[in-house]
């Protein structure tokens, strides 16, 4: 559907360019009328398939590189052991939520991501990814003065099928307009993890954004529950 944008401009050019010939050969024959007639239509509709793709492809600057897709809703109910949490992952269409538990206050879900450079992403390609691991952890598990060791603690969301084609777009992929290695990255977020959290989390074409899923985590986060306005300025 991104791509309907493209029929008009495409069918204009294709009449642009037959009325256009079609008026040289008329002139070529000496038929200046009906030549110049066909010549002026046919400059016509090449000028209005072009406006109308330059419009569109502004347009699409918008939309496509700014397009969200969502990845999976992550809530979070704490077990009857504190600090230890049921996190029920529901990835997009699937029917019932797979379910890890995690320790400590904070998570972090990653994916590997391959990027399409910006023209790519207009013309339609959007980026991909593979999530990796998802894992509990404390907020407080390291300190300025020296170096901890903080204890993690996940599952792997993802199997590598062998074939690692983050490596192989890393390097064939400026051939076809894949990002170069420093936008050719694995992404994460990370957020409190407590008993009622939710969060929805979705991909860019830059990496993975999550954004709080129920009121009890935009308060959380400090921000204004969904559907109240903001006080008026005095």
């Amino acid at each position: 559907m991104d791509m309907i944008w493209w029929l008009f401009p495409a069918v204009s050019g294709v009449l642009g360019l037959m009325l256009s010939f079609a008026g040289l050969g008329k002139l070529a024959k000496l038929k200046p009328l009906s030549g110049g007639g066909r010549l002026v239509f046919g400059t016509g509709f090449l000028g209005l398939g072009a406006v109308v793709a330059f419009t569109g492809l502004n347009l699409q600057t918008y939309s496509r590189l700014t397009a969200e897709r969502p990845v999976a809703t992550i809530s979070f109910e704490e077990t009857v052991e504190p600090g230890l949490f049921d996190a029920s992952i529901l990835y997009p269409e699937a029917e019932a939520a797979v379910v890890h538990q995690l320790r400590g206050d904070q998570f972090l879900i990653a994916a590997r991501v391959i990027t399409f450079k910006p023209l790519a992403n207009l013309l339609g390609y959007d980026s991909v990814y593979r999530l990796d691991f998802i894992e509990g952890r404390g907020s407080r598990a390291y300190t300025v003065e020296a170096v901890t060791d903080a204890q993690v603690n996940g599952v792997a969301l993802s199997e590598n099928p062998g074939l690692d084609v983050s490596a192989l777009a890393d390097q064939y992929g400026s051939a076809i307009g894949v990002a170069q290695r420093d936008a050719n990255f694995g992404s994460a977020v990370y957020n409190p993890m407590a008993d009622g959290l939710s969060y929805d989390v979705f991909i860019t074409q830059r990496g993975l954004i999550a954004r709080a899923a129920n009121d009890l985590t935009r308060r959380r986060l400090g921000e204004r529950p969904e559907g109240q306005t903001p006080p008026p300025a005095r």
